[in-house]
């Protein structure tokens, strides 16, 4: 990516937000009269509450936005709740696909042979049992009575951002969010996309549309597909045809021996392009999708809604989807600089930013920004920002493992899982 793309993210977000009230796609349906007239509570400061993620009370948030943003005048939360639900959803989510796709067009992202390694996975998110909520989302759990939405996202696991996320009701299956992934991806040309997935994804149909949309894909194979790994025991790297809709479609089976396990690995590209070990070191960039839905549920508390409407839920998801990239795009600029430093030191690891504690640092300033007419000042507060970022480092020890202590029951927060933005 371009240096200092954190900032260029935030410009992106601040600038759209600036200028909301004009927007045509702000304002829900049948609510097309809202923000005509100045009030306490603008449409500005509404849109900017939604996308400031402090997981404090509502009401204590909306005391500390009015003394630092509202010259001391503090709207209530009933007012706030009201106001917010005048708000398109989709509108909150144009802030994540304008900075998503800028990233696709103008950043220099990292690549392998020119593709671009997109982890797919979906995840559980936990919402309040209201009657509209369940009826938007359902439920999950032993008795069906437990709230619960679908998310899935189309993860860059070299850059670590996320280029499109679905939020669906708890019965679709991931299958049909990754399908629109595939399809939100397409216009920036599939060929530049290899789509990295885990054991629950691989069917006939889902190779079939990959390779029709002529996407290049790395699936982990589960052992429903044992009719092609029958016939791996004399060979690690074998290729493969099948017959569907009565067409001929060409893949390939690659057999990996790890210490205690064997995996096998489906692709579409020939060993000239993709290797055994390469394909064996892209497949294991594919947990850190699992690790940045940790990043979401700890660190940015996706989870923990404000609201308990569609509408509100829906905002909270594409708000922390973008502040997700906004943080990390600010921590690999930090990476970089950090990396730069490291090969003129004499360290016996090398080094990378404390994302927790940058997290705790680009919040506060992102809000402080918005409100910020100076261009001048809000550069200077950018720059303390990456600053910070970079000096809070921690050495990477590979292999490290260590024996984490069982919490005691009943504690909501253990030591481990300190949230950031409280």
């Amino acid at each position: 990516m371009l240096l200092k793309y954190g900032r260029k993210l935030a410009g992106i977000i601040i600038n759209k937000i600036n200028i909301c009230k004009e927007s045509p796609t702000l304002r829900a349906a049948e609510h097309d009269k809202s923000f005509t007239r100045d009030r306490k509570l603008t449409a500005k400061h509404v849109v900017a509450m939604i996308l400031e993620p402090a997981k404090q009370s509502l009401q204590t948030r909306l005391c500390e936005f009015g003394v630092k943003f509202m010259d001391g005048v503090f709207a209530t939360k009933q007012a706030f709740s009201k106001q917010r639900q005048f708000v398109n959803p989709e509108y909150v989510r144009e802030f994540y696909d304008e900075t998503a796709e800028d990233m696709l067009i103008n950043g220099e992202c990292k690549t392998f042979k020119g593709m671009h390694l997109i982890g797919v996975d979906g995840t559980r998110l936990a919402c309040e049992n209201t009657p509209e909520l369940i009826e938007k989302f359902g439920c999950s759990g032993s008795k069906n009575d437990a709230c619960t939405a679908l998310a899935s996202t189309a993860y860059d696991l070299f850059e670590r951002v996320s280029y499109d996320c679905q939020i669906d009701n708890y019965l679709v299956s991931e299958h049909s969010l990754l399908d629109k992934h595939l399809y939100w991806l397409k216009r920036f040309g599939p060929e530049y996309f290899m789509i990295v997935a885990d054991r629950g994804y691989p069917s006939y149909d889902l190779l079939t549309t990959l390779i029709d949309m002529k996407y290049n894909f790395l699936l982990r194979l589960n052992d429903s597909w044992s009719k092609f790994i029958s016939q791996m025991t004399d060979t690690n790297d074998k290729h493969f045809e099948y017959k569907y809709k009565g067409i001929v479609y060409n893949f390939r089976v690659l057999k990996i021996e790890l210490e205690d396990k064997t995996e096998y690995l489906i692709t579409n590209l020939n060993s000239d392009i993709l290797s055994l070990e390469e394909a064996k070191y892209i497949y294991s960039l594919r947990w850190n999708i699992e690790t940045f839905f940790g990043f979401l549920k700890t660190e940015l508390e996706i989870e923990n809604f404000s609201g308990k409407t569609v509408n509100s839920v829906l905002q909270e998801f594409y708000a922390t989807m973008t502040l997700a990239n906004v943080c990390q795009c600010f921590i690999n600029d930090a990476n970089r600089e950090i990396a730069a430093k490291d090969e003129n030191s004499n360290n016996l690891y090398e080094h990378q930013a404390n994302r927790r504690q940058c997290v705790g640092r680009i919040v506060p300033v992102f809000l402080e920004c918005i409100f910020t007419d100076s261009i001048s000042e809000r550069e200077r507060l950018w720059k303390q920002v990456e600053q910070f970022c970079a000096r809070f480092s921690e050495p990477i020890r590979p292999g490290r493992n260590p024996q984490r202590k069982i919490p005691r029951k009943r504690k909501f927060y253990p030591n481990a899982r300190k949230p950031s933005l409280s």
